[in-house]
């Protein structure tokens, strides 16, 4: 059976969205680290040497640079130089050929805010972790950028250039050079000093330029371009901080790699793990941990409703379209009630903004709907709701995760078009062995559609009543005055205006 992609809700979209959004938008701080992604022979070779090995230009994996790159030439008159293909070949035997370089990964910091802080890590790329750390059985390594760097430009010589720096990437790149070779010059100094100075003159756009195809690797780059034509090597025994295990690291290479770091006893050793979509670093104890899948003793039970697969799916798929329909619509019926709804939690949470040493924030969740009544999945015995929507007023205490207070509305939409509505206040203590929720107030309230802007207003006054009621308590638990500094009022009026 073949089916089209189905699109998804339009809460699972927004949901998805506003993610995506979170991440792309959130700010972002480069840390002090870089990281490099190789295999188990490779992090063995650079344990047991202290060395990153820089490979030769040609082998990276961008035609940008694996390929012969070709400059312009001007002279004044002709110098006798045959400006044919011989000349670009000699120009690229100095330029590209003795090029070596080291590729790194930044380290992108989002605030602890976004949902998912570390979706930009250095270790936390999928793709270098499957074409460059063997598929997670290899490793990342952490060096510290600074002491890194310090240790590369060791490399410079009389005869050489040395460049580090982030890689910038494009969707195209016509000419990558602003200056091209003069033949005169050429002729007096030889090709391979005007080629360095070629280099040097044109290195952001030679060597820190690659296609937009590899935008996701963040490159941070080593460069150096000597007379070899062979790898050179970067000592990083004062720069290595620390190394990530791919979630696939074998067991078996274990006791080899707790000897290679026997000569590096303060690096911090981590374990990668993937679950669900995400990426997790974790401590490692020196052995790799797999956690096996639980396997049941039994079946899963047989299903309630009788019929072969075929008439259960598609008894299935007609409880969704009819909940579907449901929704669309109990949403026509409780639009005007909803906009109400959050209007006056948004009032509210304006007015409970004025409190001292507080932040409020709103949320559209059902959160005053008691667990057993929210609407359940289509097809599911039971009441059936048609929609819901609510909305959430927290107050917490600063600092954070101390003492929380929150007003939460909701309304539903039942068989007959009936709504039924819902309020609740309550106060929860942070504590380290389970937080301590206590419930104040709740309402419930049923009545018909054209009854229900109404019983919400009255409900709503309620609400924000019963918020004021338990303020005194509320101050009283988090050690805080009831009474509003004159600061704190003039600050909040003069915001209002």
């Amino acid at each position: 059976m073949t089916t089209d992609a189905q699109p998804l809700s339009s809460s699972a979209l927004a949901f998805e969205s506003f993610s995506e959004r979170e991440v792309l938008n959130a700010p972002r701080t480069l840390s002090d680290s870089l990281y490099h992604y190789t295999n188990d022979r490779g992090l063995s070779g650079i344990l047991a040497s202290g060395q990153l090995r820089l490979s030769p230009y040609k082998f990276t994996n961008d035609l940008w640079e694996s390929q012969p790159h070709y400059p312009s030439f001007s002279s004044r008159s002709d110098t006798g130089f045959d400006s044919g293909m011989a000349l670009f070949e000699e120009v690229d035997r100095h330029l590209r050929l003795h090029t070596k370089v080291g590729c790194l990964t930044q380290d992108v910091i989002l605030p602890k805010a976004v949902a998912n802080p570390d979706a930009l890590r250095g270790w936390a790329h999928l793709a270098l972790w499957a074409h460059y750390g063997a598929g997670h059985e290899g490793a990342c390594l952490k060096f510290d950028r600074a002491r890194l760097v310090e240790s590369f430009l060791h490399l410079s010589g009389p005869s050489s250039l040395t460049f580090c720096g982030p890689v910038h990437y494009l969707s195209s790149q016509l000419s990558p050079a602003a200056f091209g070779i003069d033949l005169e010059q050429a002729e007096e100094f030889g090709i391979d000093a005007v080629a360095l100075t070629y280099a040097e003159s044109n290195k952001d756009q030679l060597f820190f330029r690659k296609h937009i195809d590899w935008s996701s690797e963040t490159e941070y780059r080593l460069v150096v371009l000597n007379q070899s034509v062979d790898y050179d090597y970067v000592d990083i025994r004062g720069a290595l901080t620390g190394i990530v295990l791919g979630d696939a690291f074998p067991a078996e290479k274990v006791a080899d790699l707790l000897a290679a770091l026997e000569p590096y006893p303060d690096i911090q050793v981590q374990q990668l793990r993937y679950f669900n979509r995400g990426l997790y670093v974790l401590p490692f104890e020196g052995a790799v941990e797999r956690a096996e899948r639980s396997v049941s003793d039994g079946a899963w039970p047989a299903a309630r409703r009788t019929g072969s697969l075929a008439e259960r799916l598609r008894a299935l798929r007609s409880a969704e379209a009819e909940a579907e329909a449901r929704a669309t619509a109990g949403t026509l019926v409780a639009e005007e009630h909803v906009r109400a709804l959050e209007a006056g939690i948004g009032e509210l949470a304006c007015e409970l903004s004025g409190w001292p040493g507080i932040e409020v924030e709103t949320y559209p969740q059902p959160a005053a709907i008691p667990q057993g009544e929210r609407k359940g999945s289509p097809g599911v015995p039971g009441e059936v709701v048609h929609y819901q929507r609510g909305f959430q007023c927290v107050v917490e205490n600063l600092p954070k995760q101390s003492h929380t207070l929150a007003a939460a509305a909701a309304l539903q939409v039942l068989d007959g078009l009936r709504l039924r509505l819902h309020c609740v206040v309550t106060t929860e203590r942070w504590l380290l062995d389970g937080n301590q929720t206590v419930e104040h107030w709740r309402a419930r309230q049923e009545c018909s559609e054209s009854d229900a802007a109404q019983a919400l207003a009255s409900m709503l006054n309620d609400l924000a009543d019963h918020v004021r009621a338990v303020r005194a308590e509320f101050d009283r638990t988090r050690g805080s005055s009831a009474e509003e500094p004159q600061s704190t009022q003039a600050d909040h009026s003069a915001g209002q205006a």
